[in-house]
């Protein structure tokens, strides 16, 4: 009877780690753009010559998760932002010198082909200055910082700065809005798609009951064959 209560103990531990190996996944998605040239450069909205200001290319990176459809529910393979992260990766580029805070709107949008890899996407950031306790709130309000991004499969990568520049006499004084966009509708960037595993919160409580099982078993096992040597000793 002992036999069969151990190894029952036994299966039940083998069955619990087993089910409550990774059951959901989620994808990490991370698009890399080519540097972008300055295509336009408008004071208060009226074009001027881009050749007056060279300024050097940004070049963005986007992150994003999302959670990949359970294959047996959905073939879908169309794929949609969460917890979006934005960063200029360019040196000699960085145009947005402050913390960033992503508007609501920004969205991300990916569509993977049969082979796995990205065939399709669509994401649009809208990025303001971050009010923390180190900001400058009269900057902040005459300076108006304001940042799309746009990154399309179809349309290309675009970058639009937009702010007003400010200057000292006697005063702080604002100068007219500048709005520089750099974009490149040819060369596509690239992705990287990384798969995440995750264990189910129930099935990682499974887990800990099976280890807790199997460590009792052994424990009692050792217990009772102990109490059997005692036995036969004394009876000897």
């Amino acid at each position: 009877m002992h036999k069969i209560h151990h190894w029952a103990v036994r299966c039940l531990a083998a069955s619990s780690l087993a089910i409550a190996l990774p059951a959901s996944a989620y994808l990490q998605f991370t698009y890399t753009s080519q540097p972008l040239p300055l295509t336009s450069y408008l004071i208060e909205g009226y074009p001027q010559d881009i050749n007056e200001v060279p300024l050097p290319p940004p070049a963005f990176s986007i992150s994003f998760s999302a959670q990949e459809p359970d294959a047996a529910r959905s073939a879908a393979n169309a794929y949609f932002a969460k917890d979006l992260t934005f960063s200029l990766i360019s040196p000699d580029a960085e145009y947005i010198n402050y913390p960033i805070l992503l508007d609501p709107a920004s969205y991300g949008q990916v569509t993977l082909g049969a082979d796995g890899a990205v065939a399709g996407w669509d994401l649009m950031l809208q990025i303001t200055e971050l009010i923390t306790p180190e900001t400058d709130l009269l900057f902040h309000k005459m300076n108006d910082h304001h940042v799309n991004v746009v990154s399309n499969s179809e349309r290309g990568d675009q970058v639009v700065n937009r702010f007003h520049p400010i200057t000292w006499h006697g005063e702080w004084i604002q100068l007219a809005q500048l709005e520089f966009t750099f974009a490149d509708m040819k060369n596509r960037g690239s992705w990287t798609v990384e798969k995440v595993e995750l264990p189910e919160p129930g099935l990682a409580w499974l887990l800990a009951t099976g280890l807790t099982a199997l460590l009792w078993s052994r424990r009692r096992h050792k217990s009772v064959f102990g109490r059997e040597k005692i036995c036969l000793k004394s009876a000897n």
